[in-house]
């Protein structure tokens, strides 16, 4: 099973679906226009924590970040 990765494609929409400039975005997290910038690139992954900032400043779910395989919960 393939683990779930950071997308740096839907970072770039979701924000841009927003409104939202790197610029814009930098200054909510408290970081550099530059790692923003970076993010999107996938030069850069965001920590996890940096990625729960991300997705609280964009008002969108931290999994809408991800891609790969989900696991379903199966009840016994």
């Amino acid at each position: 099973m393939s683990a779930r990765t950071f997308s740096p494609d839907a970072l770039r929409q979701i924000r841009r679906d927003r409104g939202v400039t790197q610029v814009q975005l930098a200054a909510a997290l408290g970081r550099s226009f530059t790692s923003v910038s970076m993010y999107e690139n996938g030069r850069s992954t965001p920590p996890v924590e940096v990625l729960a900032a991300i997705a609280d400043a964009l008002n969108a779910p931290m999994d809408a970040f991800v891609t790969g395989p989900t696991r379903e919960l199966v009840s016994a």
